[in-house]
């Protein structure tokens, strides 16, 4: 049975900063991880003034690249208030694709679709900053794929558009993010009884020297 677990990170307290708006800032593939100080799973190592609102785990992923190579795997992904990270846990299409970041800034054309034969998908096409930058991810925009292989939707989808409607006003801050940064995202999150997604109550913390990152070889040809 689906259900949102709030998930609280014991011996963190909420942040009581407030979360300055998103930066765009160029999209990577293999972003450094580190391992949640608490429950030892991997995660993406926060970046400045980020914060975490939810992560949603038994996800397929595809990405097709500039190149039209594709990148595939199953796995979980976070949102926050800068990105949204997938990470592989299995399934990955090549040894070296453990990671992939979406900055929200610079993510174009998001579309939730629920088709009749298969599963949930969240859409959307996203770019680098400097598209004429040397590296795989160089000469336009990347198209990606997050298929949501169990349970609903109802909380992660509010949430999300949310963000996305604080990023494209070039906010300060907003309600989502402010209830994240003082743990109270249960308070304003509708609870969708059949979405399995996992709300950040508290932020989560590395672990020290737990940080990670896989190099990614620039050249590939293009597979489907």
């Amino acid at each position: 049975q689906g259900f949102v677990r709030a998930t609280l990170h014991a011996g963190t307290r909420p942040r009581a900063r407030l979360c300055a708006c998103a930066l765009a800032r160029p999209m990577a593939i293999n972003p450094v991880l580190a391992q949640d100080a608490l429950t030892g799973e991997l995660f993406p190592l926060p970046q400045s003034a980020e914060t975490f609102v939810l992560k949603r785990d038994n996800i397929r992923f595809e990405v097709r690249l500039p190149s039209r190579a594709k990148l595939k795997g199953e796995g979980i992904f976070y949102l926050s208030s800068k990105r949204i990270v997938f990470i592989v846990r299995s399934g990955a299409s090549r040894p070296d694709f453990k990671s992939f970041e979406i900055p929200l800034a610079t993510l174009a054309h998001p579309k939730f679709e629920q088709p009749i034969f298969w599963a949930n998908y969240l859409g959307g096409d996203v770019r680098p900053l400097d598209a004429d930058a040397p590296g795989p991810l160089a000469g336009g925009s990347s198209k990606f794929f997050l298929t949501f292989w169990s349970g609903g939707c109802g909380t992660f989808l509010p949430l999300f558009y949310q963000i996305m409607q604080q990023i494209q006003r070039e906010q300060a801050q907003g309600d989502v993010i402010q209830a994240a940064n003082e743990g109270r995202l249960h308070q304003i999150a509708y609870v969708d009884p059949n979405d399995p997604t996992v709300l950040f109550l508290s932020q989560p913390t590395a672990a020290p020297n737990s940080e990670q990152q896989t190099p990614f070889e620039i050249e590939m040809g293009a597979r489907g």
